[in-house]
């Protein structure tokens, strides 16, 4: 079985406990509260009631845990208590859905009971069946001989294949040894690294073919630089026609700062150099949260943002609302709207500057509203829109991506997502008049590690950033 084909069967055997556990803690919350001898005034229901709503219990808690980043981690490497405190907050999340989704799904009103023995029951039988999973993943790794897996490569790329030689949530690799291949420098740094370690090295056999058979090697990772790639031309066929499995590792992971994936085209393995949690399932969660979340803070602060626009109308002559043109995702730009926070035409003299600290372009009423940021709310708008998102890299003027774009490495890919109202690195006190390389570091590690969570962390953060943050200016 191929690890493409592993991976997969690994997937649906831990979606399918999971929805196992979630729609038998359901029945089993049913029948504590209807047969176990407590009362029920209103009467006892028909169990129908309560089975027809086990595909939107599973959808939801797909949903969530999906959002979660809950099948993307290795169950193996992973801390089991981490993942029942992550299991736990899913859940939550999952049953206040839940719970909204009951009051407008009929007219009956299910047993407030019930919820409750659900929501206690169902963490604890998923964290349940993850345990199972997991001892019987190491049950049968223990049943399987070591997998003998000679390594081919040198200089940086060697660190690499070592590291995934022993990550796996099916087998357990032996490395019984790295053959150096490359120039004298690689070899040489190869030799370093593997002596340190403790692991044998071998030079370039003249017949693979006999010394892969005495050496009894089960599988061939070949990882070797750009520069050796020479290799892979005089050699690959000569290795890939004996019994090993062979895996060609690209060099390539150290062209991306995101992270790297795979898509099979017409059968032709293409390789991305930058992909990011935020694409497929993950794109579509997170813009249904940003739907979500927008309606319900607008409608919250819509009499502040009247009050407000008031004010500003009063205050000074102009609109209520600034346009300023942003660049977004793709490095597509649009208007960003902001509640005007200084004089009509501040800059038809000194053109695009940079907001700091001490200014006194704006008016009175604005420097209120940008010690607070009550000047970003309108984003909101922006956000229902789909120009931006709740949370992600914040946007920036083109005048100065132009210039960014040219002095700070990675700048460009801060576009691979949406901008948004608030990010990692602004919660970190990076806005402003300050680093932009910190704050493209904050924005990538964002990116990389996309989760539900982290979004909601963020969102709290960004409260007591807007409380006591010393950038906004």
């Amino acid at each position: 079985m191929s690890s493409v084909k592993r991976r997969t069967l690994l997937l649906l055997i831990r979606v399918t406990v999971d929805l196992s556990a979630v729609a038998g803690a359901w029945i089993l919350a049913y029948w504590l509260r209807f047969h176990t001898g407590l009362d029920y005034p209103k009467g006892l229901p028909g169990i129908g009631l309560y089975l027809r709503l086990i595909p939107f219990i599973c959808v939801i808690w797909l949903f969530v845990f999906s959002a979660a980043g809950f099948y993307r981690r290795s169950m193996l490497r992973r801390s089991a208590v981490l993942e029942a405190v992550d299991i736990i907050q899913s859940c939550i999340l999952a049953s206040l859905a839940f719970i909204a989704f009951t009051y407008f799904y009929s007219e009956y009103r299910y047993s407030r009971i019930t919820l409750f023995f659900f929501a206690v029951i169902h963490p604890i039988g998923i964290i349940t069946g993850r345990s199972i999973v997991r001892k019987a993943l190491r049950f049968r790794m223990r049943q399987q001989p070591a997998r003998g897996t000679l390594i081919v490569g040198s200089g940086y790329a060697l660190a690499h294949a070592l590291g995934l030689a022993k990550t796996s949530d099916f087998m357990i690799t032996k490395v019984i040894g790295v053959v150096l291949v490359g120039d004298r420098e690689q070899v040489e740094e190869g030799r370093k690294f593997c002596d340190k370690y403790g692991i044998k090295t071998y030079q370039e056999p003249e017949d693979w073919a006999g010394f892969l058979s005495d050496k009894l090697v089960q599988s061939v990772m070949i990882s070797v630089p750009n520069a050796a790639y020479g290799f892979l031309e005089k050699h690959i066929y000569e290795i890939s026609n004996q019994v090993p499995d062979v895996k060609v590792i690209p060099d390539l992971l150290r062209y991306s700062r995101l992270g790297a994936g795979i898509d099979i085209v017409q059968g032709v393995p293409v390789v991305n150099i930058h992909e990011s949690p935020l694409e497929g399932m993950g794109s579509l969660i997170k813009r249904m949260i940003d739907i979500l979340g927008a309606a319900f803070a607008l409608i919250i602060l819509s009499p502040l943002m009247l009050l407000i626009a008031c004010i500003i109308k009063v205050a000074s002559p102009g609109p209520v609302f600034y346009r300023q043109e942003r660049m977004g995702l793709d490095g597509n730009t649009f208007d960003c709207l902001k509640f005007r926070s200084m004089p009509v035409d501040v800059e038809k003299d000194t053109g695009p500057v940079w907001a700091r600290e001490g200014e006194d372009r704006a008016t009175p009423i604005g420097r209120t509203l940008r010690k607070y940021s009550f000047d970003e709310l309108p984003q909101l708008i922006n956000v229902f829109r789909g120009d931006m998102s709740l949370v992600g890299p914040r946007p920036e003027r083109p005048v100065f991506v132009d210039q960014f774009r040219k002095e700070v490495p990675g700048y460009m890919l801060r576009h691979k997502v949406k901008a948004g109202i608030t990010g990692w690195a602004q919660v970190h006190g990076w806005r402003g008049n300050t680093s932009i390389e910190k704050r493209i570091e904050y924005d990538l590690f964002y990116i990389q590690n996309w989760s539900l969570w982290l979004d909601l962390r963020i969102i709290g953060m960004t409260i007591n950033e807007v409380i006591f943050g010393k950038n906004a200016y």
